[in-house]
């Protein structure tokens, strides 16, 4: 975990003589292009924020919001409104567009869906149906098709709907809808988000929250918000952000010259808006820029709140640390509940691009001018380990200052007391107890062994490129049939690999309900990476890194009996999105009842972007779900 304090030192410019003459025409020409470049970095006066209310685009009528409309802060949750009624059918109508937007201050390019970035918030509940059109109003862009991805859910008996180009659809061509019709499965709930699965437009801004609220309980009826004695909830989009489209990093990070160095961030985001210093910016990167106030975090009640936090960054990950108060971790992923002995802490971390956390805000009763408000920060700390150049434009650790009103001067945002500790790694919970008649702790029936790798490719121009057990996810032709309408056969014809000694191989399993399978994933790369696996949620029975000034010695099931003394059957974690440590692996085990073809992937968008992701078919394959697959390309 990254030091969430920790800044580094300024870079201090070395002095050159210069002969006189040629001196004092260098500083006229310097002097003119600095005036240049003051007019281009416009610093206009501060524009007024609350997060409350923050600046967007005109937003959409309520029968686009699955909660029934915006009521207030499009942020705020509303889980009264579902977990009490019987499941429905939401339908929804997106208009995807792209234009010009300021989210930090910085003018670039960015996706909107019904005239939001981020996209509208889904809310519903288990059971639920959902029917989303999705229309691709992108006329000004070179890039052939969108598709959107719904993360972490089941998509059972829908696995065409995915949302996956070149696995489960072609891409939604210009001026043409698609219809996302899939149920959600009755046991699952919790915290999802929506993305483009098409290229690298997740980071052009092309993502929207989606929460599954947990219906009350049949015989008490119960809730969440019972359960965990809290008031509101408030859904939390927050990931790294950069100036330039997505299209220019990924050409940054594949020319040679980089040497497979992972782009650095150039700012955060937070609910789609932040705050850029524009006197960071570099001549020699130009960029349109005006000076915003930082975004200002403002929530009320007597009771603690329940933040749904998502990592919808392309690279960094995450670190909090709450001022004057504490955090309670309840669940992980897609509603993966951690065990109840969890500690209470000030400082949380590290949450990595794809994963989600839900907490409780629990800050501490500090007086403030104003008798009914609590004033204090939420410190947001980008993680530097893909950073391995300086980015001097970037400010890595950023305050936001959170006003809390309290209704009544005399209460106080009260919890259950709890172990705190100064700093809480998120790789150090544990879930909850799993049922003794679970699957999960018998010897499974299927294992799978995988080695992931990222490397310089002297057969592609040296660009940087990924592998898992010598094969890569690189679709050629977003247009072309998905792998889910072709035979087996056809497949590796629309996949591009590493070399001509290379071909595409996705491994065949058997499904079954009592059928569970053991994932091992070793990570022989030098750098860690988030994977997740689509379709479905597995329990982290193991995680281990290489010990320090040890060779990497991978974990072979079979050849290291001694390791299985570290897995963790009765408490595992259970999630759908994983860290996978450097020089490190994960022990994943799930039951194979999900047939279809999966992608698991690393969610570091850069290294999916080079072929870093394998597909796994579980099952086999209908001819009606081929169909169904092919039914989104236009002939």
């Amino acid at each position: 975990m990254d030091a969430p304090l920790s800044y580094n030192p300024a870079r201090q410019s070395k002095a050159r003589r210069l002969p006189l003459c040629g001196g004092l025409v260098l500083l006229l020409v310097t002097a003119l292009l600095y005036a240049v470049v003051a007019l281009r970095y416009s610093h206009a006066a501060p524009l007024p924020f609350s997060w409350a209310a923050p600046p967007a685009p005109p937003v959409a009528d309520a029968a686009d919001s699955a909660s029934g409309g915006d009521i207030g802060d499009r942020f705020a949750l509303h889980p009264e409104l579902h977990v009490s009624r019987p499941p429905r059918t939401l339908k929804l109508d997106w208009s995807v567009t792209r234009q010009q937007h300021r989210p930090d201050g910085v003018l670039r390019n960015v996706y909107f869906i019904n005239g939001q970035f981020p996209g509208p918030t889904i809310e519903a509940r288990s059971g639920d149906e959902l029917q989303i059109t999705v229309t691709n109003d992108i006329f000004n862009d070179t890039d052939a098709g969108i598709a959107m991805h719904w993360h972490g859910l089941f998509m059972k008996d829908a696995n065409e709907m995915d949302g996956v180009t070149g696995v489960t659809q072609c891409g939604i061509q210009k001026g043409h809808s698609f219809t996302y019709k899939f149920r959600i499965d009755a046991e699952q709930h919790g915290t999802f988000w929506y993305h483009a699965h098409s290229h690298v437009k997740r980071a052009d801004g092309l993502y929207g929250g989606l929460i599954i609220h947990k219906p009350a309980d049949n015989n008490s009826g119960q809730t969440d918000l019972s359960r965990y004695d809290y008031g509101a909830e408030r859904l939390f989009l927050i990931g790294d952000w950069y100036h330039r489209s997505a299209e220019t990093v990924l050409g940054e990070y594949k020319n040679y010259r980089n040497f497979a160095y992972e782009p650095v961030p150039d700012s955060l985001l937070i609910n789609g808006v932040g705050s850029y210093n524009c006197s960071n910016a570099r001549p020699a990167r130009p960029i349109d820029c005006v000076e915003t106030n930082v975004p200002v975090l403002t929530m009320s009640g007597d009771k603690a709140i329940r933040l749904r936090v998502i990592n919808t960054g392309a690279a960094a990950g995450l670190s909090f640390q709450l001022q004057n108060g504490t955090m309670q971790l309840l669940t992980v992923d897609g509603g993966g509940y951690v065990s109840k002995d969890t500690p209470q802490t000030p400082t949380m971390g590290v949450l990595y691009p794809g994963e989600r956390m839900d907490m409780l805000l629990l800050p501490s009763d500090t007086p403030a001018d104003d008798e009914h408000l609590l004033d204090t920060e939420v410190k947001i700390v980008l993680d530097a380990e893909l950073m391995p150049m300086k980015n001097w434009a970037l400010t890595r650790i950023q305050d936001f200052p959170l006003k809390w009103r309290r209704l009544s001067a005399s209460s106080q945002v009260r919890h259950d007391v709890r172990e705190t500790v100064d700093v809480f790694n998120m790789k150090d919970a544990h879930g909850v107890q799993v049922p003794l008649d679970s699957g999960i702790h018998k010897a499974p029936a299927e294992t799978a062994l995988l080695y992931t790798s990222l490397a310089i490719n002297n057969f592609k121009h040296d660009e940087p490129w990924g592998e898992i057990n010598h094969t890569s996810w690189v679709w050629k032709d977003p247009t072309a049939k998905p792998l889910l309408a072709l035979d087996r056969d056809e497949w590796a014809n629309g996949t591009e690999q590493a070399n001509t000694l290379r071909t595409f191989r996705a491994p065949w399993y058997k499904d079954g309900h009592d059928r569970w399978i053991d994932l091992v994933v070793n990570n022989v790369d030098d750098k860690g990476h988030p994977f997740h696996l689509h379709g479905y949620a597995f329990h982290v029975i193991g995680a281990r890194q290489l010990d320090l000034g040890r060779s990497y010695n991978p974990y072979e099931p079979g050849a290291t009996q001694r390791e299985a003394e570290y897995f963790n059957t009765n408490t595992p974690l259970r999630k759908d999105t994983v860290y996978i440590q450097s020089r490190g692996y994960v022990v994943l085990r799930f039951p194979l009842d999900n047939a279809g073809v999966w992608l698991m992937h690393c969610h570091v968008l850069w290294h999916q972007a080079v072929g870093m992701g394998v597909v796994l078919q579980i099952g086999n394959v209908t001819e009606s779900t081929q169909q169904k697959a092919g039914q989104s390309c236009i002939a």
